[in-house]
């Protein structure tokens, strides 16, 4: 027994035995259908608990994390890297699945309660009683917890309420208050959990789609367009059209690579933040380039389309929307908005100096396309800013959740066409902001 402080209780360790069951509860988690096939959150939870079964537990802050898990610099900030975060609430909503599951009741519950980074340990239902770690806290003191049966079964042996001191009698009606607390806390926890989110509303439809889940990114391909003088959307997507049929026709292996096959580093970075929302899903996912890709790939499940004027997939499949690319690299690209189109706000001239460039935009649709027959999903900006602004709302909680509310709840599963604002700075994009919005 480690000795007491006058702000905590006794710290009682994790017993040898203890740690064997714990750490086989956590190998069964990690091995089940929500964990076994992420590399990042099995990573994490197996820190965050060898950590606490070893009495570092106090130690565990989300920075510390980001150092010792992700690699982070000793002084990232946490504020614009919110990678522990992120990671932690998936793995909560994980645990909640897993133990959701009738089989899994009876199982040592391995928990991690909102605001802490400190794994918690509780007996499954009929199980044995086992060291629980409370909160957070920078005493951590470790708590014993005994099963409904194991009270049943010692009830013979407790004193008559009458012969109790008042000091029992208070220590009962903390503890069972203390257990009232655990319960109602836990209880609007798995309901929270299980409470589908703007998120889950946004995705639901595109997740009801069948088929493997496809990233179509476009390759880096200006070289690829028209060299006329007026280099317009349309242009673009017929120069990539007639490259795309030579490539299919006659591509051999040195055609592939020296037409290029390379991607642009912000295209890469929006389908990486996207990849966090479909990941969890547990399908087949899979990258395709938009040249050397054919309709029948397309139609097989549900597509993310990543680039605006790069894509010719993107630029065909907006056509009957409402806002579109116009303009051309002469002048400027721009947004077009069919029920508006002289108002050129929202334009980027993509010749400009990066260092010059302090705004652009973008387009995000969420459709049920006629022309694939299944449920799509772009982000596509008139620059590489856009894109990966783009690619960043559709993954960020609180944005998607300002989305729902401009689209309205009741409306949730409706088709959707939105033009998103970001400000640049030297080609890093901002947040995205919802400038214009279109629901079918």
């Amino acid at each position: 027994m480690l000795p007491s402080t006058p702000e905590s209780q006794t710290l009682v360790p994790f017993s040898s035995e203890d740690k064997e069951k714990i750490r086989a509860q956590m190998e069964r988690l990690l091995h089940s259908t929500h964990f076994r096939n992420s590399k990042r959150y099995p990573t994490l939870l197996r820190y965050m608990v060898e950590e606490t079964l070893e009495g570092r537990g106090a130690h565990l802050k989300e920075r510390t994390l980001g150092i010792e898990v992700f690699g982070r610099p000793a002084d990232y900030d946490t504020a614009s890297d919110p990678v522990v975060r992120v990671t932690v609430a998936e793995i909560r909503k994980r645990i909640a699945q897993y133990y959701h599951e009738s089989s899994h009741a009876s199982e040592l519950r391995i928990e991690l309660n909102i605001g802490s980074y400190v794994p918690e340990f509780f007996p499954g239902r009929d199980a044995e009683p086992v060291l629980v770690h409370d909160r957070a806290t920078a005493h951590g003191p470790l708590l014993v917890a005994a099963t409904t049966t194991d009270i049943a079964d010692n009830s013979a042996h407790v004193a008559p309420p009458a012969k109790m001191s008042r000091f029992s009698r208070r220590l009962a009606w903390t503890a069972a208050a203390a257990l009232l607390l655990v319960v109602g806390v836990t209880g609007g926890f798995l309901w929270r959990s299980f409470t589908p989110t703007p998120m889950d509303r946004l995705w639901s439809p595109f997740f009801a789609t069948p088929g493997p889940i496809t990233f179509c990114l476009p390759i880096s391909a200006k070289k690829h367009w028209p060299g006329n003088a007026a280099t317009t959307p349309e242009a673009i997507a017929h120069a990539l059209d007639l490259e795309d049929k030579k490539l299919l026709s006659s591509g051999t292996f040195f055609d592939h690579e020296t037409l290029g096959e390379n991607v642009v580093y912000s295209d890469v970075l929006a389908m990486m933040r996207l990849e966090s929302v479909v990941g969890h899903q547990n399908r087949p996912v899979r990258v395709r380039l938009n040249l050397g890709t054919n309709l029948n790939e397309l139609r097989e499940g549900p597509t993310v389309f990543l680039g605006g004027l790069d894509n010719q997939w993107t630029l065909k499949l907006i056509e009957p929307l409402r806002y579109q690319f116009g303009g051309s690299d002469v002048d400027s690209f721009y947004i077009r908005d069919s029920k508006d189109p002289g108002n050129r706000q929202w334009s980027l001239h993509l010749q400009d100096k990066m260092a010059t460039v302090n705004r652009d935009y973008a387009i995000i649709a969420r459709i049920h396309s006629q022309v694939l027959g299944q449920v799509i999903v772009i982000a596509a900006g008139i620059g590489m800013s856009g894109t990966a602004a783009a690619g960043e709302f559709l993954s960020n909680p609180n944005q998607v959740a300002e989305l729902e509310r401009r689209i309205g709840a009741d409306n949730s599963d409706h088709d959707f066409e939105a033009v998103l604002t970001t400000d640049v700075d030297n080609g890093i994009a901002g947040p995205a902001r919802i400038v214009a919005l279109d629901v079918r």
